[in-house]
Order: C-alpha cells, then structure tokens, then sequence
C-alpha cells in the first residue's frame, strides 16, 4: 500500500529536484519530462508538477483527484495553488502598467519649453527630412549619377561611391538631432515615470501612518489638514532615516522656548504694520498672554478694568483699535470705562456671543419653545435605542437628525432643521410595520407614544417650518462672525440688515421677532460696525439698503474719524471726502 501522509510539509524534501513541497507526494518518472507518479495512489500524472498539484488538490479538470489524499492536504495545496495564482496575477498586472506607461509616454512632452525650440529649429528639421528622403532616392536609382543630383558637392554627409553604399551622416546631423528631442527618443532608452498604482501605495502608507497617530493618540481628525503637520513630513524627509525624534523633555524646555522667541520676534516685525492699521484686542490672531484669576473673589468692573487697562499698555495704546469681551454686565462697564481714558479706542461685545443670545430669546418665545420640546422628544426617542436609530436610518438614506453647530441655541434650531429635511424619512419609519409591529410601536402612553405622535400629525411641521424661516437668516450671520475666514467688521451691519429683512418677508409675526433682533443688536452695535459697512466698497453698488442705512452708517463714520483722528483740519477734509465720494 502506498505510504499514508497525514501533516501537510512545512519544508521541501530533501534530494528531490526542487525545493517545492509537493516531491513529498510524489516522484518524478525517470526519462519521462513532465511526468509524475503519486506516491499516494500510484497515479501517472503529466503536465509537470502543476498539474501533479491540481492532482493532490482536487481541482478537477483535466486531471483525476487522488483518493487517497486526506482533507488537510487536499485543502492546503488547493491554497497554495490560489496563492500561485495570486500571484502570477498581480506579476502581469503590474508588468501591464509598466508597458503602459512606457506606451504613454510617446504622448508626453519631453521637455516643457520644446514649442520654442520647435519653432526656431523648423526649417532645420524639414531640411534633414528632406536629405533623407533625396538619399532615399539615389539609392533607388542609382547613386550620386542620377541626373537630378548632379552638381551636388558632398556637403550632406554622403561619400560618393558606387550603388549600395550607406551615407554617413556629418558631425552637424548628429548635433541637430541632439537639439531636437524628437529626434532622439526612443522607446527602448526611455525611463518610465513612478505608476498611478505606486503612487496610490505609497499614498496609502502615508495615510494609515497619520490616521494611527490621531487615532492613537484620540487627536481630532481634523489635525490632518495641519499646515504644521505637511511641514513635519516634509523636514522628515529632508533629514532621512536615522534621526531621532525629540524627547518630551525637550519640546517642553528647549523648543518651546525656541518658539517662544520665534513668535515674539514675529509679533515685533507685525508692530510696524499696527501702526498704519492698528489691532484689535482679540483671542484669535496672537496669543498674548493669559492671566490666572482663580485666587480673585470678585471680579467686578474695577477688576476687568484694571486687567484690561493693562494688557493696553503693555502692547501700546497707539496700537489698539478696539477691545472685543463678552456680554456681561461687567466686562461692559469696564469698556465703557476704557473707552473714556483712552479717547481713540472702541470697546464692543462679541457678535457670536450676542446672536447666540438672540436665538435664545426667540426660544423662550412659548409658541417657539413648545416645537423646540417637541423636537427634544423625537430626537431622544430615536437616539435612546440603537434600534430605533438603525430603524430610523434605514428609512433616511443613512441621514442623522443630529448634527453640532456653532454656539449653545444653535444647535436646537438646527436639530430641528435636520427633523424637518427628514419629515417623510421619519414618517415612514413611524408608519412602517417594522415598528408597528415592535414593542415600542404598541404602545398607548411614553415617550415613543409620544413621538410617532408628533411625526405623523401635522401641527409640529407647519410650525416647525416657520420657525426655521426665523432663525436661518440669523445663523447664516453668525457662521460669517464665527468664521475665520475674512475680517467681517464690514460685512456685520448688512448681514444683520439682510436677516432682517429676509424674516420680514417670510414671517406673519415678524414685528415680533425684528424687536428681540433689536434689542441684541443694539447692544452689539458700534459707531465701527458702521463705518465698516460705509467704506466697504462690495456693499456700495448692487446692494439693497433700508431706508435709514445710509444716513445712520455715514454719521457712524463721522464719529468714528472724529474720534480716532485729533487733527481737527484732518477731521474735515476726511468727512468731507466721506460725504461726497
């Protein structure tokens, strides 16, 4: 009986004719090439040791199966046999793209200025064509004795002689052809460029190699747009392998000192633009500094007057425009106080900080607080069961009702806004009979009770859809002053113009909602905002004003040049200039 094999090798075997596992199930038939007999079964094969492999695998086809192979043998040479496979595929596969880009490279232009050299070496090229093709012809017809070439000299690079003999091209054919590339490029010397496929490899490893840093580390993910990021692969890969990386200990006493100096001397060569255009007293742009306040019990008018009044002198009253803090009551009063001892800066609260106020008060409206609740019920329904949000997914496209905004109130109108772009979604899924059907869709009372109520009925989305028209022309203002993305002094009183006229358009009760709009602007508003709006060039033509705008925002920057500019001569040249441009 022929031997029982019952472990799969995990070497070749030894004195066979190859180190392929596969001598350990078979012989190779002497003084027959290609011919193997099975030492399990005693089979011939022939095809070589391929086709013994589909033998033992019991791949079928034009071979008969071994039986007397075990399950584990079978299994594993019918992996090998995938794997081989595998890999002869991607072998041609990649050699396909290599010829590829060989062949795509006739279509490339070898050098980016050659229209220039094309241009000025023309008729140098139809003169070579030409040489080649009259010598083309005297080989067909004789030679140099032909009667159209008489009267030639050997100024073109031939040597007279008898029919047959090659010409031999002159040093200066060999430079032209030099100067010209297309002369001189040939497929076979051609170098190809990095792949498509490479390059999406090597994309690939960059990419799993940031991802597990911010992952890891739990950074946001946002950090991979980091300008600081792309400068610390690009200085790796300008010192190369072998350097190592800072320690903990000197980021935080040598570099970040380093920088310290570094960004101080930034600060000092910005000093000189200050002067022409002076700065606001902002968190943002330059990190000042920070002030430890947790041992001060009362931090009262005096005590923000006092900080700030500080801070001003330490970086130059000359320097400063405007002062922005938040609403309280004391930071206000202690503007108020730095706007009288320093005669030619503004004090003005911070316009995210008064819009987000504004969305307040429109929520506390009852109307507006009872659909804001009802938007709170849904919501926390679905999300307080992963499968009612499963549920809810389904019938939305993978669409979330939840979604962060910018500021505390914003985020309930844009909850609601998201409830609403999802209304028939959402009503499916309470009508359909997967949730009829469910614990939740049988109830009478509670919070799901509660909910399908609200979607399937139709007071909550006619209501719903009012109010949005309310509070999306004030979001739109407070993404612009949120952002950092363009200094928006200049655009703030018409953005604030244009929400207002917008919900005056859309609202039957808008009288309402422009006088808590009103009261929160009057407050934010500054003599600034007004000359920002005045001197804007984008808002001088093609822009529709209220009746009052133009008056109100031109004596806005009459106060504004009357304070900052001491000069009374000065004071009215500018106005005068204001008035009549």
């Amino acid at each position: 009986m022929p031997p029982r094999i019952d472990k799969f090798p995990s070497e070749g075997l030894e004195g066979a004719p190859s180190k392929d596992i596969d001598w350990h199930f078979g012989d190779p038939v002497p003084n027959a090439r290609g011919h193997v007999i099975c030492k399990l079964c005693g089979k011939v094969t022939k095809g070589g040791i391929t086709r013994f492999k589909e033998h033992i695998a019991h791949k079928g086809g034009e071979v008969s199966a071994c039986p007397n192979v075990t399950g584990i043998i079978r299994e594993s040479m019918m992996k090998l046999l995938q794997e081989a496979k595998e890999k002869k595929l991607d072998k041609r596969r990649r050699t396909d793209e290599f010829l590829t880009q060989i062949r795509g490279e006739e279509d490339d232009e070898f050098f980016d200025d050659v229209s220039a050299m094309r241009q000025a070496t023309r008729e140098s090229i139809q003169s070579q064509h030409e040489w080649h093709r009259r010598e083309e012809f005297r080989r067909s017809t004789g030679g140099w004795g032909n009667v159209y070439e008489e009267g030639r000299s050997s100024s073109h690079g031939s040597v007279r002689g008898h029919r047959g003999e090659r010409s031999i091209p002159s040093e200066s054919e060999f430079n032209l052809r030099r100067a010209i590339p297309e002369l001189v490029k040939s497929k076979s010397l051609r170098q190809p460029k990095v792949g498509e496929s490479i390059l999406k490899t090597l994309r690939k490893k960059m990419g799993e190699a940031v991802s597990k840093f911010l992952i890891y580390e739990r950074l946001p993910f946002q950090l991979a747009n980091s300008p600081w990021l792309y400068n610390l692969i690009q200085v790796s890969m300008e010192v190369g392998k072998g350097v190592k990386l800072p320690t903990p200990y000197e980021v935080s006493d040598v570099y970040l000192a380093s920088e310290y100096e570094q960004v101080r001397e930034w600060v000092n060569e910005l000093k000189t633009q200050w002067k022409e255009l002076g700065a606001t007293l902002i968190k943002g742009t330059v990190f000042w500094k920070s002030v430890d306040v947790s041992s001060v019990r009362s931090r009262d008018a005096d005590f923000y007057y006092n900080l700030l009044d500080k801070v001003i002198e330490e970086i130059g009253e000359e320097y400063i425009i405007q002062i922005v803090t938040d609403n309280e009551a004391a930071m206000k009063a202690a503007g108020k106080r730095l706007m009288l001892k320093r005669t030619h800066l503004y004090w003005t609260s911070c316009a995210a900080h008064c819009l987000d106020l504004c969305l307040e008060d429109i929520g506390k409206k009852s109307s507006v607080a009872r659909v804001l609740e009802e938007a709170k019920k849904v919501t926390c329904f679905i999300y307080n069961h992963i499968w009612t949000v499963d549920l809810m997914k389904k019938y939305t496209n993978g669409k979330q009702i939840l979604r962060p905004a910018l500021t505390r109130f914003a985020t309930h109108f844009i909850q609601l806004e998201e409830i609403t772009r999802q209304k028939q979604g959402l009503r499916d899924m309470f009508n359909s009979k997967e949730f009829k059907e469910s614990k939740w869709g049988q109830q009478k009372s509670g919070p799901a009770y509660e909910a399908k109520k609200i979607v399937l009925g139709k007071d909550f989305w006619k209501k719903a859809t009012d109010i949005i028209k309310v509070y999306e022309p004030l979001v739109k203002v407070l993404r612009l002053v949120d952002s950092d993305e363009k200094p928006t002094m200049g655009f703030i009183y018409e953005a604030i113009d244009r929400a207002k006229r917008a919900i005056k358009e859309n609202c039957r009760y808008s009288t309402e909602y422009e006088r808590i709009i009103d009261n929160r602007w009057n407050f934010m508003h500054s003599d600034l905002h007004s000359a920002g709006y005045f001197l804007n060039p984008q808002l001088q033509f093609g822009v529709e004003h209220s009746a009052n705008v133009l008056s109100e925002t031109l004596e806005g920057t009459r106060s504004v040049i009357e304070r900052m500019e001491p000069s009374i001569d000065m004071q009215i040249r500018m106005v005068n200039r204001v008035r009549f441009r």
